[in-house]
């Protein structure tokens, strides 16, 4: 055990060196994982999700993001525990306003040049957050095949309340492990692949439309090819739509539908299996990319009408659905959106996908995914894995389909500077997360850490009033789910009132 003193050094073994700015506090033994001194891609499979349930990340968490991390390649190389960490008080106890300037800087020996380099922060809370390298974060190329990378961690320090008699009240930023994680890198003509993420996305996340019943719905492989002939065929009745949100795929993002039988069998009845799934790249490709592609796959001999059910950035796709641009470069005809619904939207932008939040976006997403666990949500952690690793190369570029959803993009400015349409039905679901009565500390930590992010209601990744509030854009009568029933951004097809206002708001053919 080492002493961490207040701006000091500490010297640890395998070249690693820490620096203080405002903390103190112990290092625990460092431990050096085996094939930590060679290729990761030689490296065989570690018990890296039993170190995480260790380090206090709950053991479903644990389990999915120890698996997940090792498929994406990811090993780790280096594990560092801190404990007893403090930052200057203010008089009177408490941590003072600018305690977020207060971190460690992390120095270890950079990876080769066919590697990438990630530190992932367990607090003792069991909130993890992703760290790049100071380097990777400017965005000024990458410090791979250096002699070493550094990694700036924040401390920041506030209290959790935890209702067990055992724990009482704990802090958040008090013990801490960081884990440094090496990954191979993908190549493209003999060079590292600058918008590797991309090149992913089209392999394992590409467009798809589908015509499903109730048996091929949570199915990604099955259902009927959809052809413009056959969407001509069927185009005397409305179709029924549905369009996921970031970092998901249909089957994923609505698969609390699919598990209420009988509203799943409801609408393949009212629309006389005319429902549709439409699967598109999220991340590096924007909304109005995937609106063209959704147009170019129907026919041009006549509009289709639509009830749209959206999730997250998938409302944003809908809604480029009329853009007069989109329209015209496809040279199809606008279809008729008769009712659309936002679930979550981030209508009016996020600050999560802010560029110098991103880091945020991506800690609130994998935090989530393992807290709030579904059967499907794997599919959605893969994505966020692929994009820690492009970031953690010191590619900024590439991600236009997140920065899509920052409230100062143009894009957005732009949607929002016109008035909801009234030629349809626009209806809006929205929640103001609370964790519930007995909820765990990790999912209280994370609603605190999120809470400050924002300043305002939301649901851990939209802000509440954003999704029937933005600009000229207003959805009126949204349906607000009260902060009791817990229900936070990837939960709302899983809770009841949203369904049953979903069969209400669905007209069928």
């Amino acid at each position: 055990m080492s002493e961490l003193e207040r701006d000091g050094r500490v010297d640890l073994p395998y070249g690693v060196v820490l620096r203080s700015s405002g903390v103190g506090g112990r290092v625990g033994e460092i431990r050096k994982w085996a094939g930590a001194n060679g290729p990761v891609r030689a490296a065989g499979a570690v018990d890296f999700a039993d170190r995480l349930a260790t380090d206090e990340v709950p053991d479903g968490a644990a389990r999915l993001l120890g698996t997940l991390a090792q498929e994406a390649g990811m090993r780790p190389v280096l594990t560092l525990p801190l404990s007893d960490l403090t930052v200057p008080t203010r008089p009177g106890g408490k941590v003072r306003e600018d305690a977020a300037v207060a971190h460690v800087a992390l120095e270890v020996p950079a990876p080769g040049e066919d590697e990438g380099q990630v530190v992932l922060e367990v607090d003792g809370t069991g909130v993890v957050r992703w760290v790049v390298s100071q380097t990777a974060a400017r965005g000024g190329g990458t410090d791979r095949a250096g002699s070493v990378q550094t990694f700036r961690v924040s401390m920041e320090r506030f209290v959790v309340p935890d209702g067990t008699q055992e724990r009482g009240v704990v802090g958040f930023g008090v013990r801490k492990v960081l884990h440094v994680l090496r990954f191979p890198l993908e190549r493209a003509a003999g060079r590292v692949a600058e918008f590797a993420v991309g090149r992913w996305e089209n392999r394992f996340r590409p467009y798809g439309l589908r015509l499903t019943s109730p048996g091929s719905f949570l199915d990604p492989t099955a259902g009927e090819p959809v052809t413009v002939d056959r969407l001509a065929e069927l185009a005397d009745q409305p179709f029924l739509v549905f369009v996921h949100g970031t970092f998901s795929r249909c089957h994923s993002g609505f698969h609390g539908i699919a598990m209420d039988g009988q509203l799943l069998h409801d609408l393949h009845g009212r629309y006389q299996d005319r429902v549709l799934l439409f699967d598109h790249p999220t991340v590096h490709l924007d909304p109005a990319d995937n609106a063209r592609w959704f147009l170019e796959q129907l026919p041009t001999s006549r509009p289709l009408t639509l009830d749209v059910v959206t999730h997250s950035r998938g409302g944003l796709v809908a809604r480029q659905l009329g853009q007069d641009g989109v329209v015209r470069a496809t040279g199809r005809p606008a279809p008729s959106v008769r009712t659309l619904i936002h679930v979550a939207t981030p209508n009016a932008g996020t600050v999560l996908a802010d560029d110098q939040r991103l880091g945020d976006l991506l800690d609130v997403f994998t935090n989530l995914l393992g807290l709030l666990p579904d059967e499907m949500v794997s599919t959605t952690l893969e994505v966020i894995l692929e994009v820690v690793k492009h970031c953690a190369t010191g590619a900024l570029g590439g991600l236009g389909g997140l920065a899509a959803m920052d409230p100062a993009s143009p894009e957005l400015s732009d949607l929002n500077a016109a008035a909801a349409p009234t030629t349809g039905t626009v209806r809006a679901i929205t929640s103001d997360f609370r964790p519930a009565e007995g909820a765990g500390l990790a999912i209280k930590a994370l609603n605190l850490m999120v809470d400050v992010l924002f300043g305002v209601g939301n649901d851990l990744v939209v802000p509440t009033d954003g999704v029937h509030r933005a600009g000229s854009y207003v959805v009126r009568d949204p349906l607000v789910i009260p902060s009791t029933s817990a229900v936070a951004h990837i939960d709302f097809f899983r809770d009841a009132q949203v369904r049953s206002r979903l069969a209400e708001w669905l007209p069928g053919s």
